[in-house]
Parts: C-alpha cells; sequence; structure tokens
C-alpha cells in the first residue's frame, strides 16, 4: 500500500471495487488480466490471503534451508501489512490505495491450448496494478 501521491495504483472503481471485496472482505474472485500483451488468470484474493498461502507453500518445501528463510520472510512481511493496515484504520486515512495485485493458482494463457502454469502445485503471482491493460472476472 502507498499514498495516493506516491504511486495511484488505478483511477479503475470496478478494479477498486474487486481488490476491496478481497481485502477487506477476503472474497475470492477469479479473474484474468491483460499485461502487457500476456494474459494471465487465475483467483483475486487479498495481501493476507497471499502473505499466508506464500507461508504455507514453504513450509512444504523440501529445502528445509530455504523453507525456514522463507517462512520467515514472508511472516515478517505479513506482520508489517498488518501492522500498517492497522495503522491505517487508526489514522482513519482513506489516502492509502493498493498498488499490488495477488493471484492463487495462477496460470499464464497463450495462444496453445495447454495453459503454461508456473509449477505443478499452487501457483502464487503478484504483480503491479499499473501495469494492467485489461480485466475480465467471473462471479
Amino acid at each position: 500500500m502507498a499514498k495516493k501521491e506516491e504511486n495511484v495504483s488505478t483511477d479503475d472503481a470496478v478494479m477498486q471495487m474487486l481488490l476491496d471485496l478481497t481485502d477487506k472482505d477476503g472474497m475470492e474472485i477469479g479473474l484474468t488480466l491483460n499485461i502487457n500483451g500476456t494474459v494471465v488468470a487465475g483467483t483475486l484474493i487479498g495481501p493476507h490471503t497471499y502473505y499466508e498461502g506464500i507461508i504455507m507453500s514453504a513450509d512444504h518445501a523440501q529445502d528445509r534451508t530455504l523453507s525456514q528463510v522463507l517462512h520467515k520472510k514472508f511472516t515478517d512481511l505479513k506482520e508489517a501489512y498488518i501492522s500498517e493496515k492497522q495503522e491505517e484504520e487508526e489514522k482513519k486515512k482513506q489516502d492509502m490505495v493498493a498498488t499490488f495485485i495477488h493471484l492463487k493458482d495462477a496460470v499464464y494463457l497463450s495462444a496453445s491450448a495447454n495453459p503454461q502454469s508456473f509449477s505443478q502445485s499452487h501457483a502464487w503471482w503478484r504483480g503491479r496494478i499499473d501495469s494492467i491493460d485489461g480485466f475480465s472476472f467471473k462471479l
């Protein structure tokens, strides 16, 4: 999250509503994004769900050192996010907007019949909102 003056994420009311539904209400929404000619599809989730998913995925990594490092780093990021949200609510500031979008079960789609997934298991995707050229969603 960043102040509007620093980095306006989107002036698209529909996208902002979808982001609010995932961040504030915990909803998950099927979404396909067009980003600089690339199509990415997945389930739109809020930042908290994204961090929790990465932490759970890290716990299952075969490399125990990597698992422990990722678990610690993403737990720290999640706690910083929660702290920032609490400060925002306490100050009652409305000048904070999301600058990143998060998807779970993400895949890159191409002209071929088979989508190219990031991995065999859950794929967690994070991208800049201001890079989105278009989107469609499925309720």
